[in-house]
């Protein structure tokens, strides 16, 4: 997410404590004694409402993930000093039209200066805070609350946005944002009925959540990082980004008492408040979502499951062939015919034979065989070869000819510059395989008696083949060659059913929905791939794995001396190799300058995949108690790389390589739905991805207005250039990543807020005469 403990931050916290102090000290508590005033109309506070509504949901999600629940409970306080400097921007609003005129009349070239960089500040975070964060934070709302597809997030609530401006400017006045102040009123009147039925709803919730809230916030750790985030975070990202500091309040009627606008700020506390109950009440967001069970499947990361019952549990040699002794309770019966299947890998079989002077791989003319069109080889390292991506797929030509010992495939590689023997020799392949089709076959059930335990066992057999039928290996020889099975086959040409995953029991999911997920690397590295005889680390070609700038050299001992150390990548023979970007460290001579450190460890970025919900129905037994998820990727199950260039892997693959199991792919608002469809199911959800993306237009027309504002008082006009470029970071904001959109907005942020508390304190002395 970001450092709380940066100097910016902690600068901020410091200025906005004092600013928030001296305000309370030197206007007699205006939060109490505006009360009163506090829910009588005004338009000050529309503005506020229309900046603070998706802010409080959002900050109270990073409030969360930062300085756990007892963050919540800081929040109230620095609601109530949020309070007292609306009441002070509003008051001083007259002068702070302009609020940074006495400053630079008083300073000469220094106001001037102070002047401009406030409102590059603030112009850089309208466009940061409030074009590609927010408008990230609604696309991740539509998503998983309305399923809009990603892309379309972005256009969509940019065309929003630019109809709500042209509507706007079409009004007297042109930049009213009354309106859109009164959607977020109601709209925030609506989340928090939402939130309260739904933690209504859920038994012990409310109770639980309040009391974990409280608990928490009394702690040592809790305590720093609650002020922390509270200050820095969560009322940076609510009615403190709305208002004090950016002249949100400033903005109303000087006709209107001050008093007016003190209950924004503890009203978004409230609202917070809801959210992060919402958020406790649907599970820990970083819990995984697939079980953690070790897999019944062979070479299957742990969770896997099948969706269709193996019918064997072992083979038996009889009069009649190979056969499978049938596993018990399958419903089977003894003199009748099934369609039965054998399924094969994706990764191919070992059913070829490499000719080194012709440089061709000979395969026999089976109808299992009739679509090879590639060689796969596999990595001979036993660690490596249980993984597809680090399988090298040889696209290759067909030719069926005719011998005297029978027919033949020669499959020969298309780039007539690879030679498949010395590509296995030079780099420790193992093969050749080829992919096959499954095989369709009618088989007989017959009952038999084990001597000495006098026990009855089913035999599976096949039935013997026509003699028209294409030529294909025997039973036994399919089975020698791994293939899997055999599954029941109705119909005679059912398709292998995708891999899926057990999901964990008691996660808030809604059969046939489609979740997001994201996988993390390890803390101290991707540990995958080895060091060639070139000295580069040697890795399959992910995509995510080139994005990857930093590698890890663990230590031995302590994690607290591990190396990070820049690297630069190539690909090279469906493979990407990372060299040292450091001239000081060679990856090849670690063993002589670094002995005290292993393999390089790669640091690649998250990788995001949706999954469908689905019942257990299909899991043979024992069945899972929650529900199965399945990746939805292009491949139904992990089958590598499809030729030599960067592939995006089957989630298994990355699973299998050491990255931690899936999390939901939500960061901030989003964050809320599972608790809503917990408690309301998926119609509690819908609801709030409506009221979210009621709020997140609010916050963007506020925010857009607000960037004008700033680039008018920086370059003196340039409001229609600041629209278009404000409305290109709504289209990209759902694309880009939030961790890195945080490390960009909050010190934009921040600035603005720090010199705009500064003004506020130096014209404290005024606000006293006041």
């Amino acid at each position: 997410m970001f450092d709380p403990t940066s100097g910016l931050l902690a600068l901020l916290v410091a200025v906005f404590a004092s600013a928030g102090l001296l305000v309370a000290v030197l206007g007699g508590a205006p939060q109490l004694r505006g009360l009163a005033q506090a829910f009588r109309p005004s338009r000050a506070r529309l503005r506020l409402w229309a900046g603070a509504g998706l802010g409080a949901v959002v900050g109270a999600a990073f409030a969360l993930a930062v300085g756990g629940p007892g963050a919540l409970a800081w929040w109230w306080l620095a609601g109530l000093l949020g309070a007292g400097l609306h009441w002070a921007e509003a008051r001083l609003g007259p002068d702070l039209a302009d609020r940074h005129t006495d400053v630079s009349e008083s300073s000469g070239r220094f106001g001037h200066v102070w002047r401009f960089l406030s409102a590059c500040a603030g112009l850089a975070a309208a466009l940061a805070a409030g074009g590609l964060l927010l408008a990230q934070q609604g696309g991740e709302v539509l998503r998983d609350g309305l399923g809009l597809a990603p892309w379309a997030a972005g256009p969509l609530l940019a065309a929003i946005v630019l109809a709500l401006a042209l509507a706007a400017r079409r009004r007297p006045g042109g930049d009213d944002l009354d309106g859109v102040g009164l959607l977020a009123g109601f709209a925030l009147i609506a989340w928090a009925t939402l939130a309260l039925a739904a933690l209504l709803t859920a038994p012990g919730a409310l109770a639980a959540g309040l009391s974990t809230m409280v608990r928490e916030a009394w702690t040592g750790e809790a305590a720093l990082a609650g002020a922390l985030v509270a200050a820095g975070q969560a009322v940076l990202w609510s009615s403190f980004a709305a208002g004090p500091g950016t002249g949100g309040a400033a903005s109303g009627d000087p006709a209107e008492p001050a008093e007016r606008v003190v209950a924004v700020a503890p009203l978004t506390a409230a609202a917070a408040t809801l959210a992060g109950l919402l958020v406790l009440a649907g599970g820990d967001p970083r819990a995984p979502m697939f079980s953690t069970e070790p897999s019944p499947l062979p070479g299957a990361p742990a969770g896997a499951v099948a969706l269709e019952q193996h019918l064997g549990v072992g083979l038996q040699p009889s009069d009649y062939g190979q056969t499978v002794v049938l596993a018990e309770g399958l419903g089977l019966e003894p003199g009748k015919r099934y369609e039965v299947v054998l399924r094969a890998s994706p990764r191919g079989h070992r059913a070829g034979e490499v000719i080194t002077d012709d440089n061709m791989v000979v395969v026999p003319a089976y109808a299992v065989a009739a679509d090879v069109d590639a060689v796969i080889l596999r990595d001979r390292d036993p660690a490596r070869a249980g993984n597809p991506g680090f399988d090298v797929h040889v696209a290759c030509t067909r030719e069926h000819v005719t011998t005297r010992v029978g027919e033949f495939y020669k499959l020969r590689p298309r780039d007539p510059n690879i030679n498949l023997f010395q590509l296995m020799r030079a780099r420790g392949l193992d093969g050749p395989y080829v992919p096959l089709r499954d095989y369709h076959f009618t088989a007989s059930v017959r009952a038999t008696v084990t001597l000495g335990s006098n026990q009855t066992r089913h035999l599976l057999y096949e039935e013997p083949r026509p003699d028209d039928a294409p030529a294909d290996p025997s039973l036994r020889e399919l089975i020698t060659l791994n293939y899997a099975g055999p599954y029941l086959d109705p119909g005679g040409a059912t398709e292998a059913p995708p891999l899926a995953f057990a999901g964990v029991p008691g996660a808030s999911l809604t059969l046939d929905e489609r979740v997001h997920l994201r996988l993390d690397p390890p803390a101290r590295g991707l540990e995958i791939g080895f060091v060639n005889r070139l000295g580069e680390l040697e890795v399959p070609p992910w995509d995510l794995l080139a994005g990857a700038t930093l590698a890890v050299l663990p230590h031995r001992d302590d994690p607290q001396l591990d190396l990070r150390v820049p690297v630069q990548s190539r690909l090279a023979f469906g493979r990407l190799r990372f060299a040292s970007a450091d001239p000081a460290i060679a990856f090849g001579e670690l063993a002589t300058t670094h002995p005290d450190h292993g393999v390089p460890r790669l640091v690649p970025p998250s990788h995001r995949f949706a999954a469908e919900v689905r019942a257990p129905t299909r899991v043979p037994p024992p069945r899972p108690e929650g529900s199965v998820l399945i990746p939805l990727h292009r491949d139904l199950r992990p089958a590598g790389n499809p030729g030599y260039s960067l592939y995006t892997p089957h989630p298994a693959e990355l699973l299998l390589a050491g990255m931690q199991a899936p999390v939901r792919d939500q960061f901030g608002a989003a964050q809320v739905l599972p608790g809503l469809t917990a408690a309301l199911g998926r119609t509690g959800a819908v609801a709030g991805g409506l009221v979210l993306g009621a709020l997140t237009l609010a916050g963007l027309m506020f925010w857009l207005r607000q960037g004008q504002r700033f680039a008018a008082r920086c370059f003196g006009g340039g409001e229609a250039g600041v629209a278009l470029v404000f409305l290109v970071c709504v289209v990209a904001g759902p694309a880009c990543d939030p961790a890195a959109l945080l490390r960009i907005a909050v010190p934009a942020v921040a600035l603005c807020a720090v010199l705009g508390l500064t003004v506020i304190l130096a014209r404290l002395p005024r606000l006293r005469r006041r």
